[in-house]
């Protein structure tokens, strides 16, 4: 009941969940509850993905966050240090499962959250990957990819943080690639050259151009890229080598490189590692394409924090209750980033009973004839009852004016949206019970 009540109403705060103040105690005890379990959240969410992935080509896309709550410390207790060292907070660590061919978001296939206890040991650089922070990239990863025991491919998408060799070492399997965003300009084979200097001297094998994603600061742009592949051999590290890795592993290297960019600082380089074949031109387009859904991620971090659940404003003090709630906020926050990137022709394949009940799809019926304007492109265009159809509604509810032209609905007009339809779903049922 609790995660449908977030869903409704995109929230993790007690007070805007509740109804009345036994709910509201009731909310708050059940993530009190030390047997409730944060890995049960996330093994049940993951099963839910694995039936949506069974049959396709799945992105695993990871990254981190913190989920920072300094501004409430005097009401906290049980947290450790986040980014900065001195606030206080906890990390989550998502694997979001993209379908690789129409970026489709099928759902949560794993998380990690836990919260830094103390300061590294003198010799962390030395110690075993299994004993450092960074193994979340391997340990989430693995469990999304057992997870989803029906799908015959899979890539782990991860930006520079995971640029570990142990992760190119031990991810890769018979259906499991990787591509990992390159930062350290790693030693080559025998002959000791570098990564980034070997790739900027291989032939420009064409250009692509495509729209980069606005950031915070950060407008939205159109770039053009030079294109560079080739196979490289990585030598292993030796600090903190481990014995059980290959001395060298051999994967293949995309770079790409803007053309005539607004500024040197503002130039988009991206050198992209990978266990897939790219032979041509097409294949190391393919990477790049494969890698830009990795900020659906991004998307999902803002929705989880500031823009929609506000997580960091829940007024629960405990530490493992917090962790509880994230779990939570994670699957939630999927649900309306499937709603976000469902609106299209992707959200046609998907029924909108996945994410709502059969009252909601009543009330879908009649609000969509409501929406719907005269003319054909003020109507909904979408297949009755898929999750494309469902999110048009959504959409429109939040304000957005139905034309496929004008810029798409994001997380906060999905999140308006979904409050104003829990509302309505509300009066429905109040009216239904007279």
């Amino acid at each position: 009941m609790v995660l449908e009540r977030m869903f409704a109403r995109v929230s993790a705060g007690m007070r805007r969940l509740a109804d009345t103040r036994a709910e509201k105690v009731a909310f708050t005890r059940l993530f009190r509850n030390r047997h409730v379990s944060k890995h049960e959240i996330i093994r049940t969410a993951a099963a839910r993905t694995a039936e949506m992935a069974a049959g396709r080509h799945v992105l695993i896309i990871e990254d981190s966050s913190e989920i920072n709550y300094e501004a409430k410390a005097s009401r906290k207790r049980g947290l450790g240090r986040v980014g900065n060292g001195t606030d206080i907070g906890l990390f989550v660590h998502p694997a979001l499962a993209v379908d690789a061919e129409d970026g489709s978001v099928l759902g949560l296939a794993g998380a990690t959250i836990w919260r830094r206890e103390a300061k590294k040991a003198d010799d962390y650089q030395a110690l075993p990957i299994e004993d450092k922070e960074s193994h979340k990239w391997i340990g989430t990863a693995k469990a999304a990819c057992q997870a989803l025991t029906d799908t015959p491919q899979m890539t782990v998408v991860g930006d520079r943080e995971a640029d570990i060799y142990e992760v190119f070492a031990r991810l890769p399997g018979e259906r499991t690639h990787v591509l990992i965003r390159a930062v350290r300009d790693r030693v080559l084979g025998a002959r000791g050259e570098r990564l980034f200097s070997a790739i900027a001297k291989t032939s420009e094998a064409g250009r692509i151009a495509f729209e980069l994603q606005a950031r915070p600061g950060r407008p939205g742009r159109t770039v053009e890229l030079a294109v560079r592949f080739a196979a490289v051999s990585l030598r292993q590290p030796r600090l903190g080598a481990d014995s059980r890795d290959p001395r060298e592993l051999t994967l293949n290297m995309v770079e790409v490189r803007e053309i005539d960019p607004p500024s040197p600082k503002e130039a988009v380089t991206w050198r992209l590692l990978t266990t897939h074949c790219v032979n041509t031109l097409a294949d190391a387009c393919r990477i790049v394409e494969m890698y830009r859904s990795r900020w659906i991620v991004e998307q999902l971090f803002r929705t989880v924090k500031s823009q929609a659940i506000d997580l960091e404003e829940s007024l629960i003090a405990d530490g493992d209750a917090l962790e509880r709630l994230a779990a939570a906020a994670l699957v939630v926050a999927t649900r309306v980033m499937q709603l976000v990137h469902g609106r299209g022709s992707p959200g046609q394949g998907f029924q909108a009973a996945r994410l709502f009940d059969p009252t909601e799809i009543t009330v879908l019926n009649v609000l969509i004839a409501k929406l719907e304007g005269k003319t054909q492109k003020q109507k909904n265009p979408h297949p009755t009852h898929t999750l494309a159809w469902a999110a048009w509604c959504i959409a429109r509810l939040g304000g957005w004016n139905g034309y496929e032209k004008e810029r798409p609905p994001g997380p906060i007009t999905f999140t308006q949206g979904l409050r104003r339809f829990n509302a309505i779903v509300d009066g429905f049922v109040l009216a239904s019970q007279k």
